[in-house]
């Protein structure tokens, strides 16, 4: 079927300005053309979307979910009693609840095996609704380290490189690693480096061999600084929390040069806070003292916007999942990174396309509108570039060229 969608601006998410009158053309399962409305005539041929007001943009990645957890208050319970039927019912629902808020390809960035694989291989069937899925499967981890309940516990060497192997066979698009401890898991050391950097190095050394990419959990500064160093192609969160209890922080400046150098990139995690306050869920004295992050959200966001000046390559992920993150929050991210980090809305908007795109690489199928690109595509209801927020309203959404919500209404 042929599309003519109809805006009054386009983002190609490539180009720093917009297209005005934009207008793009879809054909089946891919982008037909990028052009203007003067340029299409009175009656061009196929279906018709207009969305006055509106805005034309390539769809969003999510670069950090977990389909299997529950995004309740009770997300750890809930993950560590559920049997797999129970969890895999709550992936699908998540899948689809994230494809209708206008996320159109998503990494799934720790779960359960035999939930991962099943869903990647329903939605891509058709079985089920959701985004185009990239899965890890389960996580590289030490033995009772950060999310061993749902992980694969390795101690040495051989042993990362037997789970990392295993789970290439087992079809995962990336590998996740946890350098670090994290909060979600109970006596778990979340300044602390559960692997050395020449372990890291190895785990980096045969994904390259195998063809796939390694993302790493690191929240202490030992940890962030042994992704660094092993060439760790994405950093998750990369927190640079310190082992001082007098300090929050114990940012590095010239390892965030290197992770610039190396063109390593970063995924920092940090809408939380905003999705808390907008849906007036206060934090409790407990959680602002047990976390650094929360105790000092400006600092966070002053070390951010530094690595940003050197050059370090963010990409959009969310943590979907995890308690009050729900599969249908991604746009708090960009609005985050306009509000917290002070970019500019054009670029908050491309690391949620093209920069994710990278950093998946997939940038020759999606995260951008061009000809024979798949048609991932989003009308907002605005201006997105005056107004951030403006990206919660997604109007119409196209996914791999099928219409999922058109002037407001879900179809699937």
């Amino acid at each position: 079927m042929r599309r003519i969608l109809i805006a009054d601006q386009l983002i190609d998410g490539f180009n720093q300005k917009p297209i005005k009158n934009g207008v793009l053309i879809v054909q089946d399962e891919k982008i037909e053309a990028v052009t203007t409305s003067d340029q299409i005539g009175n009656n061009p041929e196929g279906e018709i979307i207009k969305v006055p007001g509106g805005t034309i943009m390539p769809g969003f990645i999510e670069m950090h979910a977990h389909m299997h957890c529950s995004a309740e208050p009770e997300a750890y319970d809930h993950v560590t009693s559920e049997s797999n039927q129970e969890l895999l019912m709550r992936s699908v629902e998540a899948m689809r609840a994230t494809l209708i808020s206008g996320v159109t390809t998503v990494r799934d960035l720790g779960s359960k095996n035999e939930i991962a694989f099943a869903v990647k291989k329903a939605v891509q069937e058709r079985k089920i609704n959701g985004p185009r899925l990239l899965v890890t499967g389960t996580p590289i981890t030490t033995t009772a380290g950060h999310c061993n309940f749902f992980g694969t516990e390795a101690d040495t060497a051989e042993s990362v490189i037997s789970a990392l192997r295993h789970q290439v066979k087992l079809g995962a698009d990336y590998i996740k690693i946890m350098s670090t401890g994290g909060v979600f898991t109970p006596r778990s050391n979340v300044l602390a480096a559960q692997y050395t950097t020449e372990v890291l190095r190895l785990a980096v050394e045969d994904a390259d061999r195998m063809g796939v990419r390694v993302a790493a959990h690191c929240h202490g500064t030992e940890g962030v600084v042994n992704c660094a160093e092993a060439g760790i192609h994405n950093l998750i969160h990369a927190t640079w929390l310190s082992g001082d209890s007098a300090e929050n922080w114990d940012y590095r400046p010239e390892i965030a040069d290197m992770i610039a150098e190396k063109g390593l990139w970063v995924d920092p995690t940090i809408a939380i806070a905003t999705i808390r306050t907008e849906k007036g869920i206060p934090f409790s004295d407990e959680e602002i003292l047990a976390s650094a992050v929360l105790s000092d959200m400006e600092g966070r966001f002053e070390i951010l916007k530094d690595m940003w000046d050197r050059g370090v390559k963010f990409v959009a992920g969310l943590d979907t999942g995890m308690s009050y993150v729900e599969f249908g929050d991604f746009a708090y991210t960009p609005q985050t990174m306009v509000e917290g980090m002070g970019v500019s809305e054009m670029e908050a908007i491309i690391c949620s396309t093209l920069s994710s795109a990278q950093c998946l690489g997939i940038d020759d199928i999606t995260g951008t509108l061009e000809p024979n690109k798949s048609a991932d595509v989003l009308i907002v209801a605005g201006d997105p570039l005056k107004d951030i927020k403006k990206l919660h309203d997604v109007d119409t959404i196209i996914s791999q060229g099928h219409l999922i919500k058109r002037t407001g209404k879900v179809l699937i």
